[in-house]
Formats: C-alpha cells, sequence, structure tokens
C-alpha cells in the first residue's frame, strides 16, 4: 500500500470526540502459559505488521475530513503498565494507532476504534502470537485461522458500510435517552479491570434453560442487577437501555479488518424489580427485532446517509468536529447506560490452544459511560470483564452475585485499586 485511504463510515467520529476521559480504545489480551520474551515479541510484532497494511497506518487531518496514510515508522512493544485504555495521541508509538504491550504471561493489543472493531482486532492478536510462539521454537500450523503469510487483500481495506448502503432504504429510528450510572471517577483516568471467569459449557446450559442465547442472558442479568442498584443511577425516569455491538461481518459478506460493526440497544424501566422471565422476554424480544437484516441495514443507511450529505462533505473540518461532539452526546452517550460487547469464541489452531491459558476481552470505559462490559470466550472459558471509570463497584458485585445464584461459578480477578 503506497497511497493514502478514508476513515471508514464508523470511524470517522472518534477523532473528534476522543479525548483523555473518553479514549474510546479498547483492548484484547491473551495469556500464555509462560512469561513473555520481549525480545522475541518485538521480532513477532515486525514480522507480523507488514502482514496488516490496512492496520499499519497513522492518522492524519485533512481539510475536510481525517484520513489514514501508511506509516512505515518502526513499531515498539512496550510493558504494560497500570493505566488500561489510555487515550492513544497521534504524537505517541510513531503515530500508530494501536499499542502492543507484555506483563509476565500476557501479550495485549489496545486499539484506537477509528482503526479496526473487535473482529479486527483479534486477528491482529492472533497472528502476532502465532508469530511469536513460532519464532520460540514451537511447531505450529496455521490451519488457516490466522492472517499469516498471505499478502493484504483488497477486500481487507473496504469499507463495508459504503459498500452495503442503499439510497432505496428508510433510515433506522434513533433510540430514546437512557440511565446514567453515577459514581466517583477515579483520579487521571484510571480504570479498573474486573474480570469474571466461568465455565462455558455450565453457563450454556443455563442460557438454554431459559431458551436464550448467552448474549441475551447476560443482557437480562445486568438489567436484573440494575433493578438490584437503583441508587446507583443518576434517576429511574428513563430507561436502563445497553447497547450491543453486532459484528456486520455474520450478516452482510465481507473480509473487511476494518470497522464493520453495528449496535443494537436492549432494557427498559427499572421502577420496578421485575421476575427475570419478564425481563428475558423484553430482551428477546429486543434482539429478534434488532438482528433482523431489515434493520441492521437500515441503521447502516442512517450512518452513511449523513456522509452522503453534500453539506457535510463540504463543511471544513474543525466545523464538522464540532458537529460530531454535539451529535455523540445527542445520539451516542444520551441513549447508552453501558455497552456489552460479545466477541464470541475466539478459534485458535490445535498447535497453538496449548500455549494460550485465557483471553480477555475489555471495552474501555469514559466519564460520561462510566462502566461497559466486555465478553469473549476460548476454548471451556467464558471471560466477562468490567471496566469502570468510577470508584464504586456494587453493579459489578451484585451482577456476579447473580449470576452464581443460578449456579454459575465464577473466579474474580481485578486490577483495582484500594479504596
Amino acid at each position: 500500500m503506497s497511497r493514502w485511504f478514508k476513515l471508514d463510515n464508523a470511524a470517522k467520529v472518534f477523532p473528534s470526540v476522543s479525548n483523555k476521559r473518553r479514549p474510546n480504545v479498547f483492548r484484547i489480551a491473551f495469556e500464555l502459559t509462560e512469561e513473555v520474551d520481549p525480545v522475541i515479541l518485538q521480532d513477532a510484532l515486525n514480522k507480523t505488521i507488514d502482514r496488516f497494511k490496512s492496520l499499519k497506518v497513522k492518522l492524519k487531518r485533512g481539510v475536510f475530513w481525517y484520513y489514514l496514510d501508511p506509516n512505515n515508522e518502526k513499531m515498539d512493544v512496550f510493558e504494560e503498565d497500570p493505566y488500561m485504555c489510555r487515550r492513544i495521541t497521534r504524537k505517541e508509538n510513531r503515530g500508530y494507532l494501536f499499542r502492543v504491550l507484555y506483563f509476565k504471561k500476557r501479550i495485549t493489543v489496545e486499539i484506537f476504534h477509528s482503526l479496526t472493531d473487535g473482529t479486527g482486532g483479534t486477528e491482529l492478536l492472533k497472528a502476532i502470537c502465532y508469530n511469536y510462539l513460532v519464532l520460540k521454537g514451537y511447531e505450529l500450523d496455521s490451519e488457516n485461522l490466522i492472517l499469516t503469510d498471505v499478502e493484504s487483500t483488497y477486500e481487507e481495506f473496504q469499507d463495508s458500510y459504503l459498500k452495503n448502503y442503499d439510497s432505496r432504504i428508510k433510515s433506522a429510528p434513533r433510540d430514546v435517552k437512557a440511565l446514567k450510572l453515577k459514581g466517583t471517577l477515579y483520579d487521571d483516568s484510571w480504570l479498573s479491570l474486573i474480570v469474571g471467569s466461568a465455565d462455558l459449557s455450565k453457563t450454556k446450559e443455563v442460557a438454554k434453560s431459559f431458551n436464550a442465547t448467552i448474549t441475551e442472558f447476560l443482557c437480562a442479568c445486568l438489567i436484573k442487577t440494575a433493578m438490584r442498584t437503583p441508587y446507583m443511577f443518576d434517576t429511574n425516569k428513563k430507561p436502563f437501555q445497553m447497547l450491543i455491538p453486532v459484528n456486520l461481518r455474520k450478516v452482510f459478506p465481507s473480509k473487511t479488518l476494518r470497522n464493520f460493526s453495528l449496535v443494537i440497544s436492549s432494557g427498559c424501566l427499572i421502577e420496578k424489580e421485575l421476575d427475570f422471565q419478564d425481563i428475558l422476554k423484553i430482551v428477546k424480544s429486543d434482539f429478534e427485532y434488532g438482528l433482523r437484516k431489515e434493520y441492521l441495514h437500515a441503521q447502516i443507511v442512517a450512518n452513511v446517509v449523513l456522509e452522503k450529505n453534500i453539506f457535510m462533505r463540504i463543511t471544513p473540518l474543525f466545523l464538522k468536529s464540532f458537529a460530531m461532539k454535539i451529535g455523540y452526546r445527542a445520539w451516542g452517550d444520551s441513549i447508552n447506560s453501558l455497552t456489552i460487547s460479545n466477541l464470541g469464541k475466539v478459534d485458535l489452531p490445535k498447535s497453538m490452544e496449548d500455549y494460550v491459558e485465557k483471553v480477555v476481552f475489555s471495552n474501555g470505559a469514559s466519564s460520561t459511560i462510566p462502566v461497559n462490559c466486555g465478553v469473549v470466550s476460548h476454548k471451556n472459558k467464558l471471560v466477562i470483564s468490567f471496566s469502570s471509570a468510577i470508584i464504586e463497584r456494587d453493579f459489578q458485585r451484585e451482577f456476579f452475585r447473580l449470576l452464581s445464584s443460578y449456579g454459575i461459578d465464577i473466579i474474580i480477578e481485578s486490577n483495582e485499586l484500594e479504596v
């Protein structure tokens, strides 16, 4: 790749609305069976980054839009510091929009959302760890599950939102304003991370007993938790509303390594505590409506139509940025109580599985959406993580207690400060 390219439709907003308190950074980590050798990890990154041309870029500011330029600078690995999901500035790390970290047995990528989504980030980390293990001397077979020696393809650069735009489809309606979690913000943009690990088979069994998927079951548990912790919210006159990212690659054919996801919503008022079965009915109805291809297509149209608006296109970037900040507060932050993002199952080559003990996915949090939830599964382990910008942890504690009440054993880990 030798020329610049545009940010994808979902990525365009993030450079304008991101700051220290709202970094829009997520992280994926693989915990290995042995201590990480940073010298070999650096070699693995050097080998991997040239394969991922769509991610080997830097963010540039144009007259009308931000854009991505090829980045030929050397990229370094860093020892992880206590501050997870810090803002990634354009001056940091020679302009790259992600960082590669190591700590004891853990290899982590933290990624600015303008670059890619959880799917693209997972493919990147899989390749880094695969090359790391190969360079350590282990005999591995990629089984076509790792993007390794093959050259980057045109499809990996594709803006799949634009590809699937259809002007004949009516835009989807916007969601209503949602409840907000309240609490005491940590100093200096610290984020706490509480990670709960559960048996995947047992969780599936419990979800199936309610005729629900794991994601639907966890969403119902979050609503139930909100009903049991009403004092954690600013009011109870608005609905507790979760945003749930959907990987559109499973709905619309795409091999892009850039962003290609949208959110659906689910929730209800928490003025009184409902029976769990009643909550699940609401969640299942929301999912049934939101996951329809027609609805997702309408959401794509709603997002792209703004980009195609002639007035928006000719407006200078500094005015666009001002408008996007206002729009993000109105249509992003204000409709969201909490985001729960389920990456699904991470599949690795059988020869690689013996060296990876655990996968953890974490959504960053912010001053406006102070608690977010990330979910991922690997082998027979389901890992649920809560990132939090506030000191109070009642919501997370009640959630894991609720899971335990359904017979799901949870092992809890945390990076939390003693407060």
